[in-house]
């Protein structure tokens, strides 16, 4: 396979990473520099080249941080740990469902004020803590459990949104409403995804209510076949045939009456062909980066499934495929 610029003979660059599991390349470099969540290779002048199975790993924690875990508290877990915990995680409801009134914590410099104001009207809400800002509610060393944590941030910052699932994991929370005036739309990409709201402010107490009761009303509903489609699946291992040997597969006569090396050897071409076009297909969103990976990954698969074939009909022939 040739490699590009995003490629190297034994992995990948940063922007291919970012691309294919949907973290972005600050997010990455936070997330190893803090948790070590990866250790990738260095190239001579400093630029890390990631595995396959750094790859597969990161994904998993991006499901993971995206479904409310925070980093810090999976980044030390095994492969398999992860998977299992991914597993749990999706079967696990989401909503609140306790029976009484939702509890929230409002973090930020005017909205904790309002929310406090209008209480008295609220009743479907429980304010269990308000604080001035998010330094504050760090510094706070005993929280009480809510349901939401509401986040007001009049310029919402990159760093914000990466700690929102450690906040909520701190809350036990299951979701988290971010208020902002201003925001790029890359760091509103990187917001856990379903596990949060951003509204652009202003927004009224009531509003906030009318939300907090609309989640404590959801149930979760059984994964649809639709939904299942950006389940995650590993990168399978490296292409084992090169299109120069699958090319004299395809041309050489077999030792039986049968086309099979040739139809195999075409298969594997273009499962091959296909897979870099999904490595290399253009994204808009995170939701489209997670897309090309599941097809990407998928496809690998697929592609390795037929270079077994076609290694055993190479046995069974006793074909020579070297040069």
């Amino acid at each position: 396979m040739t490699a590009s610029s995003d490629n190297t003979a034994s992995g990948y660059r940063i922007g291919k990473v970012s691309k294919l599991t949907g973290i972005s390349p600050d997010t990455l470099r936070v997330w190893e520099r803090r948790y070590e969540t990866v250790m990738p290779q260095r190239t001579p002048n400093g630029g890390r080249v990631y595995s396959s199975e750094d790859i597969a790993r990161l994904t998993l924690m991006k499901k993971l941080v995206d479904a409310g875990d925070a980093i810090g508290s999976i980044a030390s877990l095994t492969q398999a740990e992860l998977e299992a915990r991914l597993l749990e995680s999706s079967q696990a409801s989401i909503s609140i469902d306790h029976g009484g009134p939702v509890r929230v914590v409002v973090v930020g410099e005017s909205q904790p004020t309002k929310m406090q104001s209008a209480e008295a009207e609220l009743g479907s809400l429980e304010l269990v803590a308000a604080y001035p800002s998010i330094n504050a509610f760090e510094q706070e060393k005993t929280s009480q459990d809510a349901d939401v944590i509401i986040i007001e941030q009049p310029s919402l910052q990159a760093e914000t949104a990466i700690r929102i699932a450690d906040w909520m994991t701190k809350l036990n929370a299951v979701h988290a409403i971010v208020i902002y005036r201003f925001a790029s739309e890359e760091t509103l990409n990187r917001l856990p995804q379903g596990k949060t709201t951003a509204m652009r402010a202003p927004v009224e107490p009531r509003t906030l209510q009318q939300y907090c009761v609309a989640l404590s009303a959801r149930r979760q509903e059984p994964p649809s076949e639709a939904a299942d489609i950006t389940k995650l699946i590993s990168p399978a291992p490296a292409r084992r045939y090169d299109d120069e040997t699958l090319a004299r597969l395809a041309g050489m006569s077999p030792v039986i009456n049968c086309e099979c090396p040739k139809h195999l050897a075409e298969l594997i071409s273009s499962l091959a062909a296909f897979e870099q076009y999904s490595n290399e297909c253009e994204s808009r969103n995170t939701s489209d980066a997670e897309l090309h990976a599941y097809l990407s990954n998928t496809t690998s698969h697929a592609r390795h499934m037929i270079e077994n074939a076609l290694t055993i009909v190479i046995e069974a022939e006793n074909l020579d495929i070297k040069r």
